[in-house]
């Protein structure tokens, strides 16, 4: 059932990051990325928490899914996938009007799933 739940939530956040398709341009615009994470004009306090919150469950319904013989092998997997998934989705945006991509972002999220696994082990 928790595999269920993370594939899932994988195509909510695609749903989130990824829609409308229409953004998406074919050329990039590497001048709009923030590289310096948790720095500069663009930050904002909502746009981290919510990103945080989007990989919660992330991280949760990932390490729910392990069996007790594979839990600390399911950390390093909640981490490497977390931070691919974020990468792969700003890098999307990366080639998309309307976004802006950012490190800071990709830190969110990432950290977002590590207290959503963080969580799951306290029930």
């Amino acid at each position: 059932m928790w595999w269920a739940l993370w594939a899932a939530w994988i195509f909510v956040i695609l749903g989130i990051t990824v829609l409308p398709l229409e953004n998406f341009v074919g050329h990039t615009h590497w001048d709009q990325v923030s590289w310096t994470p948790f720095f500069g004009h663009r930050l904002e306090l909502y746009d981290i928490v919510g990103n945080m919150v989007m990989f919660i469950p992330f991280g949760y319904f990932l390490r729910r899914a392990a069996t007790p013989r594979t839990r600390k092998r399911a950390w390093v997997l909640t981490l490497l996938l977390a931070a691919g998934v974020s990468t792969g989705l700003e890098f999307y945006q990366v080639f998309c009007h309307n976004r802006i991509p950012s490190t800071t972002d990709i830190c969110s999220n990432f950290f977002g799933a590590i207290i959503g696994g963080l969580l799951s082990e306290s029930t």
